[in-house]
């Protein structure tokens, strides 16, 4: 976030477990640009991976409403973005959200299959599935919620990946974790994060260290 000056969780982490740290995403994404990130930035190079996805997956739009991916970029995607923005707006005044039916920008079970395919493309990586953590916004938790529980089954089923969740430890010190937009964190909610996912890791790996690791980030 615009004006923050401490370090995140990512950060955190890798200079805990002595960790190379390299980002592979950018804030405020969906699943949708991390299948073209993974592209980019093959998960087999790295022993290790984060992946936190699903603030922006999981808010709700019209049904049919276009998307356009900002990664990779380019002047067409940024001026069809422009236009997206527009017909939003437009949706929001006509009510569209009502009249034609909400859906999650990208749907729970395409998350899912886009966080799987990831994982199972690397088998040899150890993924860190990161919680999307609350929003002040109360509406939108429970939605939240649903992508996190998606998010363990994967972490059960996927013999390479475990979660890393800070959900409910964030929410009982949201005055403390959460920045005023109810959405950011603050640097107490990084550091809690930060803890849950060394934990996560260090259980799974008790010997971590020395490795380069990938962060594949959306939500922060």
């Amino acid at each position: 976030m615009q004006g923050y000056h401490e370090p995140v969780w990512p950060a955190l982490v890798a200079d805990r477990l002595g960790l190379r740290l390299e980002n592979c995403g950018h804030t405020m994404s969906t699943t949708r640009e991390m299948l073209r990130y993974a592209s980019a930035f093959p998960p087999e190079r790295y022993q290790v991976a984060f992946i936190q996805y699903g603030l922006v997956d999981s808010w709700l739009t019209f049904r049919g409403a276009p998307y356009v991916l900002y990664y990779p970029d380019n002047p067409v995607r940024k001026f069809a973005r422009k236009l997206v923005k527009k017909i939003k707006k437009l949706g929001r005044r006509f009510r569209l959200l009502d009249r034609l039916g909400a859906v999650e920008q990208v749907p729970l079970p395409e998350y899912l299959a886009n966080v799987e395919r990831i994982v199972r493309s690397a088998p040899a990586t150890q993924f860190v599935l990161v919680a999307t953590p609350p929003n002040l916004d109360e509406p939108r938790n429970p939605r939240i919620e649903a992508y996190n529980r998606g998010l363990r089954q994967i972490s059960e089923r996927e013999p390479n990946a475990v979660l890393a969740d800070a959900y409910d430890a964030i929410w009982e010190r949201r005055e403390e974790c959460l920045m005023s937009d109810g959405t950011h964190l603050t640097s107490v909610g990084h550091k809690l994060v930060a803890d849950r996912v060394i934990r996560a890791l260090t259980k799974e790996h008790p010997s971590v260290c020395d490795r380069t690791v990938r962060s594949d980030l959306s939500s922060r």
